[in-house]
């Protein structure tokens, strides 16, 4: 009798289309935070605020709590609105044209 294997796969709609291609880096997270997959970060490392400029997406989980962390991010793509977050005060609709300049494409979930 062969093997059987049960695997499950977990669908978070983070993206939206593929039409953009999706460009994947490494960056570094800044210390004391936790953040979720789908966070909108800026160029230094930290969870977007309203003043805040998009550059990269949170590809995976990650606590950096006492010290900054390596993590993947997209660089580009298209995603769904509802599946990303932002600082508590910003809205992701409000950070949407600074994404754009990017490549980062936000849409809205239908």
């Amino acid at each position: 009798m062969a093997m059987q294997y049960r695997t499950s796969v977990d669908v978070d709609n983070l993206f939206s289309t593929s039409v953009i291609p999706v460009l994947t880096d490494y960056l570094s997270i800044a210390a004391d935070q936790t953040l979720k997959r789908g966070a909108l970060i800026d160029e230094t490392g930290k969870l977007c605020t309203a003043t805040s400029e998009v550059f990269a997406v949170l590809a995976d989980d990650i606590d950096t709590t006492g010290a900054a962390k390596e993590a993947a991010v997209y660089l580009t793509g298209e995603f769904n609105e509802k599946a990303l977050s932002v600082a508590t005060g910003a809205t992701v609709a409000g950070l949407k044209k600074s994404a754009r300049k990017v490549s980062i494409y936000i849409k809205p979930t239908m």
